[in-house]
């Protein structure tokens, strides 16, 4: 995407003007979030880990309380150390490039450490199918390989071990003329695969012989978010795609995203260590989402609230109007003696609230895990919508977590 000189950063979707000029209102420039904790990315540690045979990863948001994070003085709380920041992040747009994808350098002294394509689709029956492919750079990272779910013939999201099992993992990649490509290694074990990514990010493309066949364009820009930490930064990298082709033998639609993450050599994400996921920082909730509606306009993003500062709208729509707010607020509601989302809410400065609509079938049960080490995130599928908003949608998605253990209150660690 080119920026023009009409493009503004807007707190939320405005209305064009009489020049044809986007209006501005409650601009933050740069802004800035922070997040920890045990959660998304677990996503493939996949369903216990051991008992699927995956591990690392996951998608979602995470909510701050309806109490704002502000700038007054807790005297009863330390001061944060140099460096940090109460884990406010810094959040924004990007110009998607395919070769960024696949360079494994370092970026704002973050080595590469994975990047990994995932979504859900749906047949006209309704059934959701949820898959994720993960392209680790760094040994020991988090194992590779292809994941899936589905409710077909189930009332919620279900592990389909005999697609997965018979996938090929290892990968190689590079620039076939322009074009980004992931495909099977040479002598891999397991049924072949291949996932392109056009010179300018516009388009990609994804291949599981027997299983999925689709094609996307891009719901764009590419939205990223940083946080900078002592004791390990991050960086989040990530493209959203409107999707369709064919899935376990039907026709499909679909969103997905296609991530890269950038973290110290050592800490992995979802690993405790990641600034997203230790014991006293840490997100509550954190979900990627992208909705078309049938009047074909659309909205898509990232949303995350958590502890501190932690806590930000990242959101982009059909006229590349963003929101880069790191000053929301929000709540969590578990179900009643369970681990799922009830109902999530996120309030941006501007007083815009957008609500979490859990799908019937989104739960994802086997993705939970037992146990200290292989606990995950509570993971669900389901759709984001500004309250009030009548627009009928068309296709969607919505993957994400709360945090575990019931750490979805907020919760202060800083002064600020």
């Amino acid at each position: 995407m080119v920026l023009n000189s009409t493009f503004k950063v807007l707190d939320d979707f405005p209305t064009l003007d009489s020049t044809g000029t986007y209006v501005m209102k409650n601009t933050h420039g740069c802004n800035e979030l922070g997040i920890e904790d045990l959660s998304r990315r677990d996503l493939i540690r996949l369903a216990g880990a051991s008992a699927l045979g995956i591990s690392g990863f996951t998608n979602a948001l995470a909510a701050t309380s309806s109490e704002a994070a502000t700038t007054k003085a807790k005297t009863n709380l330390p001061w944060p150390a140099v460096g940090c920041f109460a884990s406010k992040v810094v959040v924004g747009p990007h110009r998607s490039e395919a070769k960024v994808m696949l360079d494994r350098g370092d970026l704002l002294g973050l080595p590469a450490q994975s990047a990994f394509i995932y979504g859900n689709v749906r047949d006209d029956e309704g059934n959701l199918s949820e898959w994720v492919r993960m392209f680790n750079f760094e040994p020991g990272a988090t194992k590779q390989g292809l994941f899936v779910q589905s409710s077909a013939g189930a009332d919620t999201l279900r592990a389909v071990p005999q697609i997965f099992a018979g996938a090929a993992s290892e990968y190689e990649a590079g620039l076939e003329a322009d074009t980004a490509v992931w495909k099977t290694a040479k002598g891999a074990k397991g049924k072949p695969f291949r996932v392109t990514m056009a010179a300018d990010g516009s388009s990609v493309t994804w291949f599981e012989e027997g299983v999925l066949d689709l094609k996307g364009s891009l719901l764009g820009p590419g939205l990223q978010w940083h946080i900078p930490d002592p004791l390990g930064s991050e960086l989040y990298v990530s493209q959203i795609y409107e999707m369709k082709g064919t899935a376990l033998g039907k026709p499909v639609r679909g969103v997905i995203a296609f991530d890269k993450v950038h973290l110290p050599k050592g800490q992995m994400l979802y690993g405790g260590k990641d600034p997203l996921f230790r014991p006293t920082q840490h997100h509550r909730t954190w979900y990627t989402w992208g909705t078309r509606y049938k009047d074909g306009s659309y909205d898509a993003g990232h949303f995350v609230l958590g502890t501190d500062r932690m806590g930000f709208a990242l959101l982009t729509n059909e006229r590349q109007e963003l929101v880069l707010d790191t000053d929301v607020t929000g709540k969590i509601e578990l179900t009643p003696n369970e681990p799922w989302p009830r109902q999530v809410t996120v309030r941006t400065s501007s007083g815009v609230e957008w609500e979490l609509l859990p799908d019937p079938k989104g739960r994802m049960p086997d993705m939970l895990g037992t146990g200290a080490t292989t606990a995950f995130t509570p993971q669900t599928e389901g759709r984001w919508r500004r309250v009030g908003d009548r627009r009928e949608p068309a296709v969607w998605f919505a993957w994400g977590e709360v945090a575990p253990r019931g750490r979805t209150e907020y919760s202060r660690e800083y002064r600020i």
